[in-house]
Protein backbone atom coordinates (compact mmCIF):
# COMPACT_ATOMS: atom_id res chain seq x y z
CA UNK A 1 0.00 0.00 0.00
CA UNK A 2 1.53 3.00 -0.97
CA UNK A 3 0.59 6.63 0.25
CA UNK A 4 -1.76 7.47 -2.50
CA UNK A 5 -3.81 4.49 -1.51
CA UNK A 6 -4.69 6.48 1.57
CA UNK A 7 -5.84 9.76 -0.16
CA UNK A 8 -9.56 9.33 -1.39
CA UNK A 9 -10.74 9.20 -5.18
CA UNK A 10 -12.72 12.85 -5.62
CA UNK A 11 -15.75 10.30 -6.20
CA UNK A 12 -15.21 9.32 -2.75
CA UNK A 13 -15.22 12.52 -1.53
CA UNK A 14 -17.99 13.63 -3.23
CA UNK A 15 -20.08 10.59 -2.02
CA UNK A 16 -19.27 11.08 1.41
CA UNK A 17 -19.88 14.48 1.57
CA UNK A 18 -23.37 13.62 -0.16
CA UNK A 19 -24.34 11.28 2.24
CA UNK A 20 -23.68 13.48 5.26
CA UNK A 21 -25.28 16.42 3.60
CA UNK A 22 -28.19 14.18 3.23
CA UNK A 23 -28.35 13.00 6.64
CA UNK A 24 -27.96 16.75 7.51
CA UNK A 25 -30.71 17.98 5.25
CA UNK A 26 -33.33 15.26 6.75
CA UNK A 27 -32.45 16.30 9.82
CA UNK A 28 -32.95 20.19 9.07
CA UNK A 29 -36.45 19.19 7.77
CA UNK A 30 -37.30 17.18 11.01
CA UNK A 31 -36.18 19.77 13.35
CA UNK A 32 -38.08 22.66 10.97
CA UNK A 33 -41.02 20.05 11.24
CA UNK A 34 -40.96 19.52 14.64
CA UNK A 35 -40.55 23.57 15.82
CA UNK A 36 -43.29 24.44 13.58
CA UNK A 37 -45.60 21.44 15.02
CA UNK A 38 -46.53 20.21 18.42
CA UNK A 39 -44.98 17.06 19.76
CA UNK A 40 -46.57 14.83 22.75
CA UNK A 41 -43.84 16.24 25.52
CA UNK A 42 -44.37 19.68 24.93
CA UNK A 43 -47.09 19.52 28.09
CA UNK A 44 -44.06 18.51 30.31
CA UNK A 45 -41.33 20.61 28.80
CA UNK A 46 -42.18 24.04 27.94
CA UNK A 47 -38.97 24.55 26.23
CA UNK A 48 -38.84 21.74 23.44
CA UNK A 49 -38.69 24.35 21.03
CA UNK A 50 -35.80 25.60 22.26
CA UNK A 51 -34.41 22.31 22.13
CA UNK A 52 -35.71 21.41 18.97
CA UNK A 53 -34.41 25.05 17.57
CA UNK A 54 -30.66 24.46 18.93
CA UNK A 55 -30.76 21.15 17.38
CA UNK A 56 -31.74 23.13 14.16
CA UNK A 57 -28.69 24.88 14.24
CA UNK A 58 -26.46 22.15 14.78
CA UNK A 59 -27.85 20.60 11.95
CA UNK A 60 -27.87 23.40 9.50
CA UNK A 61 -23.78 23.64 10.32
CA UNK A 62 -23.49 19.97 9.73
CA UNK A 63 -24.52 20.40 6.65
CA UNK A 64 -22.59 23.51 5.65
CA UNK A 65 -19.22 21.35 6.90
CA UNK A 66 -20.52 18.68 4.69
CA UNK A 67 -20.39 21.09 1.76
CA UNK A 68 -16.94 22.13 2.77
CA UNK A 69 -15.90 18.76 2.37
CA UNK A 70 -17.19 18.69 -1.50
CA UNK A 71 -15.61 21.90 -2.19
CA UNK A 72 -12.59 20.21 -2.21
CA UNK A 73 -12.80 18.35 -4.96
CA UNK A 74 -11.63 20.56 -8.16
CA UNK A 75 -14.92 19.69 -10.06
CA UNK A 76 -17.11 20.61 -7.89
CA UNK A 77 -15.08 23.93 -6.45
CA UNK A 78 -17.01 26.44 -8.13
CA UNK A 79 -20.50 25.72 -7.92
CA UNK A 80 -20.52 24.22 -4.33
CA UNK A 81 -18.84 27.68 -3.67
CA UNK A 82 -21.08 29.23 -4.86
CA UNK A 83 -23.83 27.69 -2.99
CA UNK A 84 -22.23 28.47 0.32
CA UNK A 85 -21.82 31.50 -0.18
CA UNK A 86 -25.50 31.92 -1.07
CA UNK A 87 -26.23 29.81 2.57
CA UNK A 88 -23.88 32.34 4.19
CA UNK A 89 -25.63 35.30 2.61
CA UNK A 90 -29.42 33.39 3.55
CA UNK A 91 -27.96 32.74 7.04
CA UNK A 92 -25.76 35.15 8.46
CA UNK A 93 -26.21 34.74 12.08
CA UNK A 94 -25.50 30.65 12.20
CA UNK A 95 -21.84 30.68 13.19
CA UNK A 96 -22.58 33.30 16.46
CA UNK A 97 -25.22 31.02 17.35
CA UNK A 98 -23.84 27.70 16.72
CA UNK A 99 -20.52 28.68 18.81
CA UNK A 100 -22.83 29.85 21.25
CA UNK A 101 -24.48 27.03 21.59
CA UNK A 102 -21.60 24.70 21.35
CA UNK A 103 -19.70 26.72 23.90
CA UNK A 104 -22.38 27.20 26.06
CA UNK A 105 -19.93 26.81 29.16
CA UNK A 106 -17.36 29.51 28.11
CA UNK A 107 -20.74 31.31 27.74
CA UNK A 108 -21.66 31.24 30.98
CA UNK A 109 -18.18 32.04 32.76
CA UNK A 110 -18.04 35.38 30.09
CA UNK A 111 -14.80 33.84 28.95
CA UNK A 112 -16.35 33.40 25.28
CA UNK A 113 -14.98 34.96 22.28
CA UNK A 114 -17.80 36.97 20.94
CA UNK A 115 -17.42 39.65 24.10
CA UNK A 116 -21.01 41.05 23.00
CA UNK A 117 -22.62 38.21 24.08
CA UNK A 118 -23.99 38.25 27.72
CA UNK A 119 -24.10 35.34 30.21
CA UNK A 120 -27.34 37.32 30.81
CA UNK A 121 -28.86 36.63 27.41
CA UNK A 122 -28.07 32.87 27.05
CA UNK A 123 -31.18 31.58 27.88
CA UNK A 124 -33.12 34.60 26.63
CA UNK A 125 -34.84 34.06 23.28
CA UNK A 126 -38.13 34.27 21.15
CA UNK A 127 -40.14 31.93 19.06
CA UNK A 128 -43.00 33.03 16.82
CA UNK A 129 -43.58 29.79 15.04
CA UNK A 130 -41.35 30.89 12.07
CA UNK A 131 -38.57 32.62 13.82
CA UNK A 132 -36.44 32.35 16.47
CA UNK A 133 -35.24 35.44 18.11
CA UNK A 134 -31.95 35.21 20.27
CA UNK A 135 -28.86 37.18 21.12
CA UNK A 136 -30.17 39.98 19.12
CA UNK A 137 -30.28 37.56 15.72
CA UNK A 138 -33.42 35.83 14.01
CA UNK A 139 -33.42 32.83 12.58
CA UNK A 140 -36.64 32.22 10.14
CA UNK A 141 -36.93 28.70 9.89
CA UNK A 142 -38.31 28.55 6.27
CA UNK A 143 -35.60 30.69 5.14
CA UNK A 144 -33.13 28.50 6.83
CA UNK A 145 -34.83 25.15 5.17
CA UNK A 146 -34.68 27.21 1.62
CA UNK A 147 -31.17 27.71 2.46
CA UNK A 148 -30.14 24.44 2.79
CA UNK A 149 -32.10 22.97 0.29
CA UNK A 150 -29.79 24.89 -2.06
CA UNK A 151 -26.49 23.90 -0.15
CA UNK A 152 -27.93 20.26 -0.22
CA UNK A 153 -28.59 20.59 -3.84
CA UNK A 154 -25.52 21.93 -5.00
CA UNK A 155 -23.67 18.93 -3.40
CA UNK A 156 -26.02 16.86 -4.96
CA UNK A 157 -25.33 17.90 -8.22
CA UNK A 158 -21.23 18.06 -7.96
CA UNK A 159 -21.63 14.14 -7.08
CA UNK A 160 -24.00 13.70 -10.28
CA UNK A 161 -21.42 15.61 -12.27
CA UNK A 162 -18.62 13.84 -11.68
CA UNK A 163 -20.06 10.59 -11.54
CA UNK A 164 -21.10 11.15 -15.29
CA UNK A 165 -17.35 12.34 -16.20
CA UNK A 166 -15.70 9.38 -14.00
CA UNK A 167 -15.25 6.20 -15.88
CA UNK A 168 -16.49 3.08 -14.14
CA UNK A 169 -13.80 1.16 -12.02
CA UNK A 170 -12.63 -2.39 -13.00
CA UNK A 171 -14.72 -5.11 -11.54
CA UNK A 172 -12.43 -7.30 -9.22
Amino acid sequence: MTATDDVPSDGAILERAFSLANEAMFTVALQRGRVRGTEPEDESFVFRWWADLQFLIVALRRLRRAAELARRVPAAAGDVAAALKAFDVALPMLPMMRNVGEHIDDYALDRSRDKHVSRQALQVGAWDGRTYSWLGESLNVDVAHAAAEGLWSAVRAALTSVAREQPPSPQS
